[in-house]
């Protein structure tokens, strides 16, 4: 059976509906907020010379 492409993104579109639907992501576990903290925590730590570097 061959399907057009806008058959194609019509059942893509109604997959990905019922699966959003079954299983919610849930937003309470996203980082997001603490994202700016972490690199600016991160931008303080001082770069370490790699072991490997001959100099």
């Amino acid at each position: 059976m061959t399907s057009s492409p806008h058959q194609h993104r019509d059942r893509l579109a109604s997959v990905s509906r019922t699966l959003q639907s079954v299983l919610p992501v849930p937003t309470d576990t996203y980082i997001t907020e603490d994202i700016p903290l972490l690199l600016t925590k991160l931008s303080q730590i001082p770069a370490a010379k790699d072991r490997t570097d001959p100099r």
